[in-house]
C-alpha cells in the first residue's frame, strides 16, 4: 500500500478558524472529490489538528513547533496508481488545487511525501 501524505500548515495571517472555514469549505470538497474520480484512492482522509490542552504539553516536552493544522493523507493499492497522477486531468486539478490553498496554507511550511505502508505484525 502506497500512501500519500500532505501535512500543512496554515498561513501567519490566517487564524485556526478561518483555515477550518477553507478546509471544511464546499470548494476544498469539490476538488478532493475530483482527486479522488482521478487517482481512485483505496482510501482518502482528512485531519483537523484536534485542539486540546495535551497538544501544547507534548510540543513543550520536546520542544517542538506546533503541530500542522489539517493532514490530508491518501492510501493507493501500490504504485501503478501513481501513474494517474502523471495525466493532465491530474495536473490540472494540482494546479487548480494549489492556487485554492494558496488563500490558506503555507507552502513553506507545510510537507508532502509518499509512504510505504507495512502492517505491523499482530496490529493489523
Amino acid at each position: 500500500m502506497i500512501r500519500f501524505i500532505h501535512c500543512m500548515k496554515r498561513r501567519p495571517d490566517v487564524t485556526v478558524a478561518e483555515f477550518r472555514e477553507y478546509w471544511n469549505s464546499p470548494e476544498f470538497a469539490a476538488y478532493l472529490e475530483r482527486m479522488k474520480a482521478i487517482l481512485e484512492p483505496v482510501s482518502m482522509i482528512r485531519n483537523l489538528t484536534f485542539n486540546i490542552e495535551l497538544n501544547n504539553e507534548l510540543m513543550q516536552e520536546r520542544d517542538a513547533e506546533e503541530p500542522y493544522d489539517g493532514i490530508l493523507e491518501m492510501w493507493l493499492e501500490n504504485a501503478d496508481g501513481l501513474q494517474a497522477m502523471n495525466t493532465l486531468d491530474a495536473e490540472t486539478l494540482r494546479l487548480e488545487m494549489g492556487e485554492y490553498q494558496k488563500q490558506f496554507v503555507d507552502f513553506s511550511a507545510s510537507k508532502r511525501f509518499f509512504t510505504e505502508w507495512e502492517p505491523v505484525a499482530g496490529l493489523g
